[in-house]
């Protein structure tokens, strides 16, 4: 008899079993070394668990399921009963014949009962019914089929041991547990997938990079040094922006498999292409929210293969963000798949001080985790919070034999003069004016809000200087516009003045004369002053920098304000001076030392982020509300009205159009068209909610101004309702 596993292609169970095989001794002879929890024992009961993880599937409610589908005679049945294979797959495996230990048996019990995470919890009578009343008379068959002895005698204290979950308190069996189980998670969807588990094994990320560097003539420094030197430790680097470090963290990847994760997509992107098109490295992944999107419009031939391979893990780097891959300190139902896949590859972390207090904690978590299944991580950031390195050294993740730490500053160079003002930022408008007649002038604020107000007051003044504004707030297709423009802008040495949030502080490569900006922690400020002197020594004796520490907008919501009013403080000992990369390094070392930090806000979600992480329950989220508690819920896509009535034609194409690949195409298209803003600015101007599958954009009665010739506007005007809400 044909036991089916898939209707896709009539797969059958042996057959879909027999990819798992391949790609179990696929990811064995690769990286079987690296796995610091596996030995020999743990591979054969990881083989003796692929061997028998679907054979469950034989049940005839679930054979007929497929059947009806591939259109094949139904099969009598006297069970009505439907009870998750993964369950079933157990009462069939011989457990008496297979010569275990307690402990053995408990990991592959469980490991095979839950590759499947379900709401419904195993019951015993159900089990034992579809057991005793279907399964019973198949055996003969089923052992046949998948040419494997079966259980003799069905038992059933099974049930009560799959109910007993581990946790992190049965210690070392727990970490073998999440590895037996995350990688039959990992062969299981590959093999469903119809991928290789891993990818490009033999391709070494180091050689590209060595190449890349001989050809542009670079010699490696010190920080490039360190890291090469150091690639079978832990790494923490604090180095200046301008060191090379991508090509740091290429190197100290060297020869493994590595996760390269980043706060920022577009960050995220501009590596991935210089990694495949400047280094020649085809073996890169791209993972996040919208990197589909991003290799279609790029027009990347393989985009479907790339981005299974990506989300399967199987490519041998992958490019991503912190909420695609190190969310398992949440422990959500399926978490070992993420787990595991860390525990032979490397995991890099580029500018932690960047990620608000909760996420950071998180971050801190998964380094524990990742220390402990045996995967390697390495740090590197401009600035690096005290509180993190102390906290890492608490969990005992840092000692001296496994860790290397360097610090990395170039104090031969001075680019920043800064000059302190006790005043707001629209005192300075006739400065920026006059000096944007000659040079290139970039003013940070904190919000939108003031952003927009100062734009408005620049162009009552009716200065005859170029103007231009870039925020959060126009739809993602103008923002495109506008970071293109900049550039341009900066590139072609321009004159002129942009006013722009702290959306420019990481993400785009610019280097302007003069930076007018708001105060705000040192972290982001430090940041901000990497838009300005960026690639050049300091040619004059004036203040290229001014920081206005009064009238300061985004305080508290945007910046703590006792870090805010700390970082003045900090600060006013450099006032006409110059700031030097080792000043930055010692004062955000001071900033966020635990004592100073003593009673702040900041602190007190820090720790009870930890506090939560380190006594969750396990199992008790799914991975969806997990990425949820991540990423920023409180913003909603929206499509003012104007907007939505120019294409409204498009959703109804949409829902027409049968072809997956123009409905995507479709879909980018018009969530181009959308503004993230935040939910209780938008909600009283939002009159209705589009239906599935866009149930996620709002449309918003207001204004959106903004000219694509000239590059001129100010965005969603949530303070202006449009005619139809008045």
């Amino acid at each position: 008899m044909t036991f089916y596993a898939k209707s896709e292609g009539k797969e059958t169970i042996r057959e879909h079993t027999d990819r798992l095989l391949y790609n179990l001794h696929l990811l064995k002879d690769a990286y079987g070394h690296k796995f610091m929890l596996m030995d020999e024992k743990m591979w054969k009961l990881l083989e003796i668990a692929v061997q028998y993880h679907d054979v469950g599937k034989a049940n005839t409610v679930f054979q007929n399921k497929i059947r009806q589908i591939i259109h094949e005679s139904i099969l009598e049945k006297d069970v009505e009963t439907n009870v998750p294979h993964n369950y079933l797959s157990v009462g069939c495996i011989p457990l008496k014949q297979l010569d275990l230990t307690k402990e053995e048996e408990r990991l592959l019990i469980h490991a095979v009962g839950y590759h499947h995470e379900r709401e419904q919890l195993p019951e015993k009578e159900m089990i034992r019914h579809v057991l005793e009343s279907d399964i019973k008379k198949l055996l003969p068959q089923l052992s046949e089929h998948m040419g494997l002895p079966m259980t003799e005698k069905f038992s059933y204290r099974f049930v009560d041991r799959l109910l007993k979950r581990y946790t992190y308190h049965d210690g070392e069996e727990f970490w073998k547990y999440v590895m037996m189980k995350g990688l039959l998670h990992r062969l299981d969807h590959a093999a469903s997938a119809h991928i290789d588990v891993e990818r490009d094994i033999h391709q070494s990320v180091y050689i590209n990079v060595s190449e890349y560097m001989k050809k542009k003539k670079f010699h490696k420094n010190d920080l490039q040094q360190f890291a090469e030197r150091h690639s079978d430790k832990h790494v923490i680097a604090i180095a200046q922006t301008g060191m090379g470090k991508t090509e740091a963290a290429l190197l100290w990847i060297g020869e493994d498999k590595a996760f390269f994760t980043l706060p920022l997509r577009v960050s995220i992107n501009a590596i991935y292409d210089r990694i495949k098109e400047k280094m020649g490295y085809d073996a890169v992944g791209l993972l996040h929210s919208t990197s589909l999107h991003y290799l279609m419009e790029k027009g990347e031939e393989n985009w479907e293969e790339l981005k299974q391979q990506s989300e399967h893990y199987a490519k041998k780097l992958l490019l991503t963000t912190v909420d695609q891959i190190l969310k398992f300190p949440f422990y959500y139902k399926g978490f070992e798949k993420e787990l595991a896949a860390m525990a032979n590859a490397k995991v890099v972390i580029d500018e932690i001080q960047a990620y608000e207090p909760r996420i950071a904690a998180m971050l801190i978590k998964s380094l524990e985790m990742i220390h402990h299944v045996g995967g390697k991580f390495m740090i590197m950031t401009a600035t690096l919070p005290t509180l993190y390195l102390e906290e890492l050294k608490q969990r005992n993740v840092i000692n001296d034999d496994e860790i290397a730490i360097g610090e990395f500053v170039d104090t031969s160079i001075n680019r920043h003069r800064i000059c302190l003002r006790s005043e707001g930022v629209e005192e300075a408008i006739g400065e920026m004016s006059d000096l944007g007649k000659t040079s290139q002038v970039l003013v940070i604020v904190n919000t939108v809000r003031k952003a927009i107000s100062l734009y408005d007051k620049l162009l009552d003044n009716d200065i005859q200087v170029p103007i231009y504004l870039l925020h959060s707030q126009f739809t993602q297709e103008d923002r495109q516009l506008l970071e293109k423009r900049i550039k341009q802008f900066n590139e072609n040495h321009e004159r002129g003045i942009w006013i722009t949030t702290q959306l420019v502080e990481a993400s785009i490569d610019i280097d302007f004369d003069y930076l007018f900006t708001e105060m705000s922690t040192l972290d982001s400020l430090f940041q901000r002053f990497g838009r300005c002197y960026r690639k050049r020594a300091l040619d004059h004796d004036q203040c290229n920098i001014h920081i206005f520490t009064e009238n300061i907008s985004g305080v508290p919501k945007v910046y703590n304000e006792h870090l805010v009013n700390e970082s003045i403080r900090l600060l006013k000992q450099y006032d006409k001076q110059i700031v030097d990369e080792r000043a930055k390094v010692e004062m955000v070392a001071q900033l966020y030392d635990r004592k100073r930090l003593a009673g702040t806000s900041f602190l007190k979600e820090f720790e009870d982020a930890l506090y939560m992480f380190d006594n969750l329950d396990p199992y008790g989220m799914g991975k969806r509300e997990a990425q949820q508690k991540l990423r920023d819920i409180q913003n909603i896509q929206v499509i003012t009205r104007e907007v939505y009535d120019q294409i409204e034609h498009m959703f109804e194409q949409y829902k027409k159009e049968k072809e997956w690949k123009q409905r995507l195409k479709l879909r980018m298209e018009l969530e181009k068209k959308t503004v993230s803003v935040q939910r209780y600015v938008a909600e009283k101007y939002v009159s209705e909610r589009l239906p599935k599958p866009f149930d996620y954009i709002y449309i918003a009665d207001v204004q959106y101004d903004f000219n694509r010739e000239r590059w001129k506007g100010k965005g969603i005007l949530l303070d202006k309702p449009s005619s139809n809400f008045l």
